[in-house]
């Protein structure tokens, strides 16, 4: 069955080209080395931008901006986890006012998409008019998230697994370590 939703010719980028993009993240190998990353990015005219964050805060991830030739997207980042790349995100069809009709019709055709190449995604949960989608693949996972309630935008988001918990697990870990107290004061 194809659920794929037609697009509309104002969407930029294209739904498909999206979903193009997102297949060459994850049907081929993930990088497994910086120089392994940098020439997929090569591959995909991407450019490292800024550092999102401060390498003085001892996080073992590190985020930049992704500097790319995609039209339409907003904004667009990527993660590192010791070293090794991790995740990317791109922000979509984003608009400045809130329930933005353009992003539900990019959302529902980039879903749609994504659903026809790699089948139903789940869902972690249904409290949000739109929940998000998660779908696993080749140990990835690509996740999307539509925004509409102060602004519209469709993020984007595509990671490797293993890397994406052991982060996860050594965030939640580093926020539960309870403080030293000095017991001379």
């Amino acid at each position: 069955m194809n659920t794929t939703v037609e697009p509309q010719s104002e969407l930029t980028p294209g739904p498909a080209t999206v979903a193009a993009l997102v297949a060459q993240l994850v049907d081929g190998p993930w990088p497994s080395s910086d120089e392994k990353r940098k020439s997929l990015f090569r591959r995909l005219h991407f450019k490292t931008g800024e550092r999102l964050d401060h390498d003085s805060d001892g996080s073992s991830t590190a985020s930049f901006t992704l500097l790319t030739d995609l039209p339409g997207v907003s904004f667009a980042s990527w993660d590192s986890f010791r070293g090794r790349f991790m995740s990317v995100h791109f922000h979509l069809y984003s608009f400045p006012d809130a329930q933005g009709p353009a992003t539900r019709l990019g959302h529902d055709a980039v879903s749609g998409k994504l659903t026809d190449l790699y089948g139903q995604p789940t869902r972690p949960w249904e409290d949000e008019e739109v929940p998000p989608s998660i779908w696993k693949v080749n140990r990835r996972e690509i996740a999307t998230h539509l925004f509409t309630k102060r602004d519209s935008t469709l993020m984007l988001s595509i990671s490797d697994e293993e890397l994406e918990a052991a982060a996860e697990a050594e965030a939640v870990h580093q926020t539960h370590k309870p403080d030293k107290i000095d017991p001379s004061l």
